[in-house]
């Protein structure tokens, strides 16, 4: 079996296994993902189990990111995208300064409508723990609320780590100031 060292994780990997980002933020949205990761394909939808989203800061503002929480999960769509690919993407997400990557293995559900038999890596990028919970611009979660309608995901999930990352009042406050603007769809 040949290994190779990746580029970005440090870790190694075989030779020619398929490379796959877990898209949980921006990333969700096609366009996007084209444009930092031009060879990049949505190969199907999944979930990371145990995990919750949160919005922290980073140097321009307050973005998504996943924490640990047993009793809940994120949904994401899986890309695969070449190592050029995960290169750029490190760049483009800060890596390693603002996000480190962590390894998921996700069952995927392909845009055929089949079911991976066996579980697939999939590499989500993640804000590091010591980043301050923040609240996240309007037009960044008028992003995130249309990419969720467009892969069929429970939008109610953005408000919770809203309400989470900035308490309930401050969340409800905001919820109501985003809806009123109509920047929702």
């Amino acid at each position: 079996m040949k290994m190779a060292l990746t580029d970005g994780m440090r870790l190694w990997r075989e030779i020619n296994e398929d490379v796959y980002i877990a898209a949980y933020g921006s990333n969700l949205v096609e366009n996007r993902m084209e444009t930092r990761c031009p060879s990049a394909v949505p190969v199907g939808t999944s979930v990371i189990c145990g995990y919750r989203m949160l919005f922290k800061q980073s140097m321009t503002g307050a973005y998504a990111t996943i924490e640990q929480d047993a009793n809940r999960t994120v949904p994401c769509i899986a890309f695969k995208i070449s190592e050029y690919d995960e290169a750029l993407l490190d760049k483009y997400e800060g890596y390693p300064k603002y996000y480190y990557k962590r390894k998921f293995d996700l069952k995927i559900l392909f845009n055929s409508g089949k079911k991976s038999k066996e579980p697939r890596r999939c590499v989500a990028y993640i804000l590091h723990e010591e980043r301050n919970l923040g609240e996240p611009p309007k037009d960044y979660v008028g992003l995130l609320i249309n990419a969720y309608r467009h892969w069929g995901y429970d939008e109610r999930l953005i408000w919770t780590a809203l309400k989470d990352s900035i308490g309930e009042e401050a969340g409800l406050k905001y919820m109501k100031e985003f809806l009123k603007g109509g920047r929702e769809g």
